[in-house]
């Protein structure tokens, strides 16, 4: 029981300083805001301040539980004790959403479980909170990610874990429903208001999302706040309103990066609307406010101000750029045959997009009717530009920041039917209902049974936890069995937030990449260095020499690969020296491993291949050669090279083409090759997902490649370097 109450005051002491900070700043500013807009509209702005506050103590890596709970209680009592209107208004429509909050209180409140939540999202946070402030971590592309709605979780995360943090997600979209309903009451229409505001709380994808430690609900809540803010600005013209409406656009990007298109957005409107350059200025500014940090976070760290994306401009040895373009193709298309059946996949199926936002969402073309009020084109501008950054990745949680402008544009030409709204609000809380979902999109990402239980602990966390989730199982596993200080290479993730222990995700960096590519050479023969290309030519003296490749990769993810490059005169290696400065393209980082002796590395592009990569060797000093041997493997067969050589005028010439290729066999350690490799660079520890790519190999003869089991269960083993 204690656990309860904990993750309650976590998330009310976090809850209030956000009211009380917004409260506090709204005050200032003389913003005259109606009771029902009070609330919703301080907590958002108090939310964006709040997390600059806490990103500042991480920052100093001063942020221990007196420092970072001390902040809270002084923006409490300052806040509180200034404001000037006591009362939180709540409109009696809203009893109309309290079956769906009673649901979502005691699943937010139940032990988080969510994929990401007890993931990524809670992982860094607990990492943060251990370490009292930012570590510079390059081996995980979500640490890159702009987390501003995590800097919330981690004073909910000191004082009730895992919960707390749910319960403050949740918050956000409390404040997003009662927003919806003042905005229906600023433009003279409640009842499209409290209708728009149900269809959005009431979606099945909202839910589930909603009350785990997610941020997509979140986004929608400080999106619409933007929206919010510029449309009071736009009815006062009081250019200090333009602060909280910048201060939001900020945040959104701040909260996850496709809420960028707020800053332009309200660039473009208050220029337009005011013709001054000095408020445009304020917005802007105030934006850039709540951005600047996690470029700068960004930049320090992994040398890419907007990591993990842009990482053809930005190149840097984190992330691979074939990792990012990948990731991205994926998103954009998940298993769906074509865009086409995204409108059936996102409102009634919800399996392959994982979530559903519920039928009612078919009639969304209701909503172009609004184009003939300005409230409406307003709605729609704005939804439509989310909608486009949607694209970028179709699951259906990332349409949740669209759905309050679609839904306020759905019920506004109904204004005049309130019956017809109040069907419209019957039939989603019917077909949205949990159980009833069962019936039509059993496979979609949602809710089950209310967790009252769980929630109060009455059925203990721990077991609870085991139940439900191998993830926590496999993360609690990890912990019992490697020690403090060590990091394991795993194919897949684990509840990161149940463990103290570093977890390398195979496809969360480029380093992680790299080893698990050494791993698959142990036992994957295509990957294995198998062909050996020569170029022979005159004996010439060369001071700099390079191998040209100058094919386009088919298909298009196609590289090029290099396990080892060698210089021969009269049959008799060149030995490699320290003096040599060795140069790559793409991929510079990784050159070494084309020159390190090891048959388990290779160098990589990690991009497509194209024309003009090479491998470029300089000896300090003339070399007399007349043979260069590339041993590579054949999982790419579309490369072509040819080797040139730099004259004494500082131009390339070819020496040789079409390099003479025959088959080799690769040494018979090769797996004990591979797991060196890990030990080399720190890693003494594998966890493997039954049924990954090569898991089968490694489990039936884990001797033969240098591990030794020690530990088995929740779907995993894990396996300690032994040699």
């Amino acid at each position: 029981m204690l656990q309860a109450l904990a993750a309650l005051a976590g998330a009310l002491v976090t809850v209030v300083a956000c009211y009380a900070f917004g409260a506090l700043l709204i005050d200032r500013l003389g913003a005259q805001l109606s009771r029902s807009e009070r609330f919703p509209l301080a907590f958002l702005v108090g939310a964006a301040c709040l997390h600059l506050a806490i990103f500042a103590l991480l920052t100093l890596k001063i942020a221990y539980w007196p420092v970072v709970i001390g902040l809270l209680l002084v923006v409490i009592g300052s806040g509180l004790s200034r404001r000037k209107k006591g009362r939180v208004s709540f409109e009696p429509a809203t009893l109309l959403f309290a079956p769906f909050t009673v649901y979502y209180f005691f699943h937010a409140w139940a032990p988080e479980i969510s994929p990401d939540g007890s993931g990524y999202h809670l992982g860094l946070v607990a990492r943060y909170v251990r370490a009292h402030g930012f570590e510079r971590i390059t081996t995980d592309i979500l640490a890159s990610l702009s987390g501003g709605v995590e800097m919330l979780f981690v004073p909910a995360f000191m004082i009730g874990r895992h919960s707390a943090a749910a319960l403050v997600h949740l918050t956000f979209a409390i404040a997003l429903a009662l927003a919806m309903i003042a905005y229906g009451r600023r433009i003279g229409k409640l009842w499209v208001g409290v209708a728009a505001a149900f269809l959005t709380y009431a979606s099945p994808v909202v839910g589930i999302d909603a009350s785990s430690a997610y941020n997509d609900v979140a986004l929608a809540a400080v999106v619409f706040g933007a929206f919010y803010w510029l449309q009071i600005w736009d009815d006062t013209r009081e250019d200090l309103l333009l602060i909280p409406a910048g201060l939001l656009c900020g945040f959104a990007y701040a909260v996850k990066y496709n809420g960028f298109v707020m800053v332009p957005l309200a660039m473009i409107f208050v220029a337009y609307r005011s013709r001054r350059w000095k408020a445009l200025l304020l917005v802007t500014s105030c934006s850039i406010v709540m951005i600047a940090p996690w470029m700068i976070k960004n930049w320090v760290y992994v040398e890419n101000p907007v990591a993990p994306l842009a990482n053809r401009v930005f190149r840097n040895p984190y992330v691979h750029v074939l990792a990012e373009e990948v990731l991205s193709r994926d998103m954009r298309r998940y298993e769906l045959p074509n865009k086409w059946t995204l409108p059936v996949e996102v409102t009634l199926r919800g399996e392959k997009t994982n979530g559903l936002i519920g039928p009612i969402f078919l009639l969304a073309p209701l909503a172009l009717l609004a184009l003939r009020e300005r409230a409406g084109r307003r709605l729609l501008s704005v939804g439509g530009l989310l909608l486009a950054a949607y694209f970028a990745n179709v699951g259906t949680r990332f349409l949740i920041p669209c759905l309050p402008f679609f839904s306020l544009a759905m019920a506004l030409p109904l204004a005049n039917y309130p019956a017809v709204l109040g069907a419209m609000m019957v039939f989603h809380a019917v077909l949205s209902w949990p159980q009833v979902l069962d019936l039509y999109a059993s496979g979609a990402w949602r809710m089950g049974p209310v967790l009252y239980k769980e929630a109060l602990r009455i059925v203990p966390q721990e077991n609870y936890l085991h139940a439900v989730s191998p993830a926590y199982g496999a993360a609690r596993l990890v912990d019992a069995n490697v020690p403090k200080g060590e990091r394991v290479l795993a194919t897949n993730g684990v509840a990161n937030a149940y463990t103290s222990r570093d977890i390398l995700v195979s496809y969360h960096g480029a380093f992680n990449e790299s080893l698990l590519d050494s791993i698959n050479i142990g036992w994957l023969t295509a990957f294995q260095p198998r062909v050996l290309e020569t170029f022979s030519f005159p004996e010439k003296a060369v001071r700099r020499i390079r191998v040209l490749q100058t094919a386009t990769g088919d298909p298009p993810d196609e590289q090029w690969s290099v396990h080892e490059l060698r210089f021969f005169r009269g049959g008799a290696e060149l030995p490699r020296e320290p003096e040599w400065r060795l140069r790559a393209w793409p991929n510079p980082w990784d050159v070494q491993l084309a020159f390190d002796n090891s048959p388990a590395t290779r160098w990589r592009t990690w991009e497509s291949a194209r024309p003009g990569m090479y491998l470029d060797v300089d000896f300090g000093r003339p070399e007399n050669l007349d043979q260069v041997r590339m041993e590579t493997s054949y999982d790419y067969l579309h490369i072509k090279t040819v080797l040139e050589a730099m004259n004494e005028a500082g131009q390339w010439t070819a020496i040789a083409g079409d390099p003479v290729a025959k088959a080799i066999d690769p040494a018979p350690n090769i797996r004990h090759s591979a797991t060196y490799e890990l030990k080399a660079r720190g890693i003494h520890y594998l966890l493997m997902h039954d049924g990954d790519f090569g898991a089968d190999d490694i489990q039936g003869d884990p001797e033969g490649w240098g591990l030794t089991p020690i530990a088995a269960g929740y779907g995993i083993r894990l396996y300690r370097v032994s040699q």
